[in-house]
């Protein structure tokens, strides 16, 4: 089982965070449903491309879980085995780029902090290096990811690949 696993510490309500999510996975097309023993949105039925599923879950502390995930091999329509991470790899590319961008669309609307597991919802306040340092989402919208150092966000963004520097949406 190979999938995306992001935690955000959004601040939000657990209504709130779940609300969010429905509409935005509504108005994307995907159908929350019981997917092999598990409620997740699914989009697709594997006719032309890999069904694309997204899990959301919302803990009382604001944290967001968000897991996403692709039919690793779509036989025929209905009938599929496996899962792919939609953020790595070649093969499925241009699914995989158009599930992640829905993934990223629904982690700005939620907003917040990443976090590794369920820490808590400040990120400062959490113990030093629980937050792995890396590229993330930029929770300023303004960039598709921006550099967590393991403490606080640096002005270094990046997009379609691309480095760059942005002081303004450092927070």
């Amino acid at each position: 089982m190979s999938r995306y696993v992001k935690n955000l510490a959004t601040g939000r309500s657990a209504d709130e965070i779940m609300r969010i999510a429905s509409e935005y996975l509504q108005s994307a097309g995907f159908v929350y449903k019981d997917e092999r023993g598990e409620m997740c949105w699914r989009k697709g039925v594997g006719a032309l491309a890999a069904p694309q599923f997204m899990k959301v879950e919302a803990a009382a502390d604001g944290t967001a879980h968000i897991e996403s995930w692709m039919a690793g091999m779509a036989l025929m329509p209905g009938v599929y085995g496996g899962e792919m991470d939609p953020s790595e790899g070649a093969y499925g590319f241009a699914v995989k780029a158009a599930l992640m961008k829905k993934v990223r669309e629904l982690e700005a609307r939620l907003g917040g902090t990443p976090v590794a597991g369920a820490v808590a919802s400040n990120p400062e306040a959490a113990s030093p290096g629980a937050v792995a340092a890396g590229w993330y989402p930029d929770p300023a919208a303004r960039h598709e990811q921006r550099y967590w150092d393991g403490a606080q966000w640096t002005a270094n963004v990046a997009d379609a690949g691309q480095t760059a520097v942005d002081p303004q949406g450092a927070s």
